[in-house]
């Protein structure tokens, strides 16, 4: 990818130079009419445009195709399918020409089909990253016949697709130069900015901290990572939309960590040490793909919940200390969290999520209050008016921090680590991020990152990404000596990271 990004494209280059979102982003600001030619291993896509938008579609394999198209989406039986397949070849002529000889679509169903199709094969070579492209003059046989085509939606189409096409860690990589660009809002583009705005409530929420000024960084940080706010911020800077009044010259030098796996013959670690290690590491890096386990775990105890008292709904004893009890709560707070399962893929359990969180931290409020407890030990009810938000605000914090710390803003990370820690200060994720980005911020404050950095070291003693940074925090402090003998438990990482 080039690296600066808020630059015009020449008209043809390598798509490993030119990302096509960034292509077609470009077209829309320059409200570029013309043939967009791609051809990647030998598949040639010609996309007309007009004003802008891409109006129609065409591709080397475009004469079949169709009609198994149309069997996916159910349009028609695998009977049909063959009939048509059979009629293009025998013709010979496309597919789609076949399905309305033989009156397997009424016009309006067909033109909806070739539509969605050719929506579908936009988005798919979204992600293409070899090849070629070129843009060429809109032959004169094909002029008359786009200004009557109703044209798609590009920007709306980069919106929904980038977070599929790319993932939440390419796209995160794409804003990182662009994190301190920020201005407002197009006023001449009000209708296609409130079009975007319908995509979700992050998106809304993107759109309206930039049209008040605030940094792409600070925006991605405040939507805590959210795919659909980050592709949002990504249409929004490369089509125009945003009237930039700050950008750097050049992207901003960040100091990334490159993340070693510990060794298999290492001993085995504990359940806390093991999340201690995987929340030190860049937060996309532990992403997966979506978890049909998790999903179908999360209907299963929406099924028994409503039955179970408050400890089982934490799965914790009676006897519980107020320690295993918080530690309970938050270990569900990370696996259930609404927040947790967008980054996973899981948008779409969100609403099941947000229903079992809730019954959670009610068992939480009411356990972890001593007075409460033992009126619910004594009687079974449970006291009204618990407070569901305040208790998700450390996780929310810390997610928020994580996304801002990622991209280098760590003065940003600090507004919601900070909180974080102090809501929860037993969990050693959040001491660690905050003692790093203590260290790491402009101006380095040693003693309070060294103080944080050993609170997580203490529940984690052997985890290699908090004795590096604990070793590096204190040979910057002056303390050579037990820098040197952590870095080397820690199995000579320091090459590893630029100073």
């Amino acid at each position: 990818m080039s690296a600066t990004l808020l630059i015009d494209v020449p008209d043809q280059a390598g798509l490993d130079s030119v990302e096509i979102p960034r292509l077609l982003a470009q077209a829309w600001k320059a409200r570029r009419s013309g043939l967009l030619q791609l051809d990647h291993d030998g598949i040639v896509h010609n996309l007309l445009f007009r004003r802008g938008n891409p109006v129609g579609f065409e591709d080397s394999a475009q004469a079949v195709g169709f009609a198994r198209f149309l069997e996916a989406r159910g349009e028609i039986d695998a009977a049909q399918r063959e009939s048509a397949e059979y009629l293009a070849r025998e013709r010979p002529c496309a597919e789609a020409s076949a399905v309305m000889g033989l009156k397997l679509l009424d016009a309006p169903a067909l033109y909806r089909a070739l539509r969605a199709q050719a929506q579908l094969q936009i988005a798919e070579s979204l992600s293409w990253e070899s090849g070629l492209y070129r843009w060429l003059s809109l032959p004169a046989s094909q002029e008359g016949s786009t200004s009557q085509t109703k044209p798609h939606d590009g920007l709306g189409l980069l919106q929904a697709e980038l977070p599929k096409r790319w993932g939440l860690d390419r796209l995160f990589s794409s804003l990182i130069p662009v994190q301190e660009v920020c201005g407002g809002l197009d006023p001449a583009c009000l209708a296609v900015t409130q079009r975007l705005a319908t995509a979700g409530r992050a998106a809304e929420q993107a759109l309206t901290a930039l049209g008040r000024g605030h940094s792409v960084g600070r925006v991605l940080g405040d939507c805590a990572g959210d795919p659909l706010a980050a592709s949002t911020l990504w249409v929004t800077v490369h089509s125009g939309l945003l009237r930039v009044s700050s950008a750097p010259t050049e992207p901003k030098a960040l100091d990334f960590e490159v993340e070693v796996a510990p060794s298999t013959e290492a001993s085995p670690r504990s359940a806390s040490e093991a999340r201690s290690s995987t929340r030190s590491q860049s937060p996309a890096s532990n992403l997966a793909p979506g978890d049909a386990g998790l999903r179908e775990e999360i209907v299963a105890r929406l099924e028994e919940l409503a039955d179970l008292d408050h400890y089982t709904a934490l799965q914790i004893d009676r006897e519980a200390s107020a320690s295993q009890i918080k530690k309970a709560y938050f270990k569900a707070a990370k696996r259930y969290h609404p927040d947790a399962l967008v980054r996973l893929d899981l948008a779409d359990s969100r609403e099941d999520a947000a229903r079992l969180f809730a019954r959670i931290a009610e068992a939480f409020e009411i356990l972890s209050d001593p007075v409460k407890r033992q009126a619910y030990d004594q009687d079974g009810q449970t006291p009204n008016e618990v407070d569901t938000a305040q208790l998700a605000q450390a996780e929310t914090s810390f997610r928020k921090g994580e996304v801002l710390a990622k991209m280098g803003n760590f003065e940003g990370a600090l507004d919601y680590l900070g909180p974080a820690v102090e809501l929860w200060p037993e969990e050693p994720a959040y001491q660690a991020a905050l003692g790093w980005a203590l260290y790491k911020q402009r101006r380095p404050d040693l003693p309070r990152a060294t103080t944080h950095l050993e609170l997580a070291l203490a529940s984690s003693p052997e985890d290699p990404v908090l004795l590096y940074r604990l070793g590096r925090v204190l040979r910057a402090a002056g303390d050579s000596e037990r820098s040197a003998a952590l870095l080397a438990r820690a199995g000579g990482r320091e090459h590893l990271d630029a100073e």
